[in-house]
Parts: structure tokens; sequence; C-alpha cells
């Protein structure tokens, strides 16, 4: 299917590399983005020769890959979400400059409630180099719907994401991570990855430790350093993603795909408590 793109912001960065006029765009002022960062996002990007080519190919490369886009585990998106391509006809994917890092993709809602799927193309230019782009694009592309989807079928799941609840907000948190990481994982084929590898296996061990603490945090100072830990930070670090994920993934080693089918079934009410008790099944 193809993809619905906005990229007024990033085509008039990539033909007068000023967007200064932008900065009031509800983007960077009415988003859950600049009420957790406390105000107004708006970043001046860097507007050098080598950026502005860097933003140019990762504009065309998402261009491309939006013309054709299936997903990484398009067998799952249709056990989990049957009507997935109708729920996406009317998503945009947002294409920007102006966001601070670590804002390289996010999900976001405007003031109609319409969903946006929102790359910021400057911080996306840390992955050339560093892997193939179109992988990454592939990725995140597959990334960032799954959230969709999963807000669109899980009802709640947004909302709490967002609640001054810290347990309600870590346990959604720890549910939609958990599952969007599992569906676009290294923009692989879930069959595909190793999840007894030695290196996913400390991961998981580390993540379920960092979580288990969070989950016993009392302290709203700690707790609210937490909830940014959870999320952001080195891919591998973000202890409630990958926590997440890797209970999901020793699900599906037991249950094969049906087990996501129920896990996602049964909400996210006390999932991550769960995730973080998991016995890890060995090999």
């Amino acid at each position: 299917m193809a993809v619905n793109i906005n990229d007024a912001i990033a085509a008039a960065y990539l033909k007068d590399r000023d967007v200064s006029n932008y900065i009031d765009k509800w983007y960077f002022s009415e988003t859950e983005t600049s009420k957790f960062t406390g105000g107004n996002i708006f970043t001046l990007p860097n507007s050098d020769d080598e950026t502005l080519e860097k933003v140019r190919t990762v504009h065309d490369a998402i261009y491309t890959a939006a013309e054709t886009f299936q997903p990484t585990n398009i067998r799952i998106w249709n056990l989990l979400f049957p009507d997935w391509r109708k729920t996406l006809e009317d998503v945009d994917v947002d294409l920007i400059v102006g966001f601070p890092e670590p804002y390289d993709a996010t999900v976001e809602y405007d003031n109609r409630g319409d969903c946006h799927v929102i790359f910021d193309l400057v911080c996306w230019t840390k992955y050339i180099g560093q892997c193939e782009i179109s992988e990454v694009v592939q990725g995140l592309l597959t990334h960032e719907l799954s959230h969709v989807l999963l807000h669109n079928q899980v009802p709640g799941l947004m909302d709490n994401r967002e609640n001054t609840d810290y347990l309600r907000n870590l346990d959604a948190t720890t549910f939609d991570e958990g599952f969007a990481h599992l569906l676009s994982y290294n923009a692989k084929k879930i069959d595909d990855v190793d999840w007894h590898s030695e290196k996913l296996q400390a991961v998981y061990e580390r993540s379920k430790e960092k979580l288990a603490e969070a989950l016993d945090e009392r302290n709203p100072d700690r707790q609210s350093h937490f909830l940014y830990e959870a999320v952001c930070g080195n891919y591998y670090d973000k202890y409630a993603c990958m926590c997440g994920m890797l209970y999901l993934a020793n699900l599906w080693m037991d249950g094969g795909d049906m087990a996501l089918k129920d896990a996602m079934k049964g909400g996210y009410e006390g999932f991550a408590r769960k995730a973080a008790v998991h016995f890890t099944r060995s090999t």
C-alpha cells in the first residue's frame, strides 16, 4: 500500500535551508512530546551542505519505501490487525526538521484528533553510514505504524501512556513499545531473529532488573526519571521497550503467533510486571 506523505517542512528546508517560520507549528508546541519536555521543542537544525545532502538522501529513501510499503512482519500484522490497510488510509507520515534528539520518530495526534507519524530527517541522518538506510526506513515505518494500529486496536492504550498514574503509564508503555519493537526489530521477520543470542539474553536480564526496580519506585522525581529512560537513550538501554519486546519474543517462541494474539487480547494492565518477572526460556 502507499503511505500518505506530508513533507512541507522538509521541502522548505531542502529548498531554502530556513524553517524558522514553522516554529509555532503544532508539531513543536502542541504534541505530547512538547508537553512532556515542558514547552515548544523547536530546535534550529543544522543547514550545512553535508547535512542538507544527508537529509535529501533520507527524504528520498522514505518516499521510495512509502510508495510500496509492506510491514516487516505482515503475517503477524494480518493476525493482530486484520483491518490494518483500512486503518492506515487516514494516517499521514510527516517529514519534518526541527525536533531535538532523540525524537527521530514519533506518533502524535493533531487538535482534530488525526493521527500523524512524524519523522525528523535531521535526526535520521545519524543512521547514514551506520547501516543500510532502506532497512532503517522499513524498520521505523513498521515500528511507528504498529503504534498507530495498537492504539486503534487496544482501548485506552494511548491515554494511559499519558496517564499521571505512574504504574498505568509504565504498563501501557511497556506493552505498546514491546509490541512495536518486536514487530520491527532490525527490519527482520520474527522467524529470522536469533532470540536466544547471548546479546539479547543479556539485554533481557538487564532490562528485567531495571523494570522491576522501576515498578517498586515510589519517589515522584525518580518515577519521572524512570519513565524517561523507559523509552529514551541508547536502543538497547530503553529498558521498558527491550523488556516488553523480549518477553513477547519468549511467548512467541513457546506458543507461536497465537501467543502474541492472546497477549494483545490480555491488554496492558499488569503487563510490565509480567514482563519483569517472566522466566527466560532456556535453549
